[in-house]
């Protein structure tokens, strides 16, 4: 930062030295704060990508910006995209789908989950019925405790059976999730490997060792063919969908 010696050009009268000063001192504001280590206020996006239908990888833009060119496969999630505080526009699109959007207010030291997912519009004087892009955000509240896993289902099934078995217990947990809504399972001290199976038709959903206390997300969707799938990520803050 360049240091100002003297004023140029003619002489001030007190007042207009004055006010002169103060307009220096806002200016430099923010180069001050910078150089004493201040920082922009960032929070952060995650994007869960479970839309099946249609063709090639799904696009994430933030106010118009795209964010991986190459696009996201399905069942990806992204990590943390950092932006800074503020309103957002966010568009999810993938071709054969009608793109999906949604504005949030993105705060400072918060991450926000968003789960990308299709459904079916129904036909209209001037489109036929298609597939379209919904945007469901991941509510949060403070930092949960102990070992839990928050089932969350955007397939088509109006509600999925499923059981779930931890290592150290002798029998698994019988559970289900209804379309759009969140089941929570208490994991007890973890520990172990938990393993998560569909009870119609049986098949392993997933298995994952959770390593830290906090909750572990899973979210069940429709794969490409129809077939019910899942991945899941760690989030502590996340409570219910909506």
């Amino acid at each position: 930062m360049r240091t100002i010696s003297k004023l140029q050009g003619p002489a001030l009268r007190p007042a207009g030295l004055l006010a002169r000063l103060a307009c220096l001192f806002f200016a430099l504001l923010p180069a001050l704060a910078l150089a004493q280590g201040g920082r922009p206020q960032v929070g952060f996006i995650r994007l869960v990508n479970a839309v099946g239908p249609g063709t090639g990888n799904t696009k994430l833009l933030i106010d118009g910006e795209n964010m991986y060119p190459k696009g996201y496969k399905l069942g990806q999630r992204t990590g943390g995209i950092g932006l800074e505080a503020g309103s957002k526009k966010i568009t999810v699109s993938k071709d054969g789908v009608e793109e999906g959007s949604t504005t949030l207010n993105v705060e400072a030291g918060e991450t926000i989950s968003l789960v990308a997912f299709a459904e079916k519009i129904p036909a209209d004087k001037d489109k036929p019925e298609r597939w379209g892009v919904k945007i469901l955000r991941l509510k949060q509240r403070a930092q949960e405790k102990g070992f839990r896993m928050t089932v969350l289902s955007v397939c088509r099934n109006p509600e999925v059976l499923f059981e779930t078995s931890i290592q150290g217990k002798d029998k698994p947990e019988g559970a289900s999730v209804k379309r759009m809504m969140t089941t929570t399972i208490d994991l007890g001290n973890a520990g172990g490997d938990v393993t998560v199976r569909l009870r119609n038709p049986q098949k392993i959903l997933t298995s994952f060792r959770p390593d830290d206390p906090g909750n572990y997300v899973l979210v069940i969707y429709d794969g490409a063919d129809g077939e019910v799938q899942s991945l899941y990520f760690y989030d502590p803050k996340f409570v219910i969908a909506g």
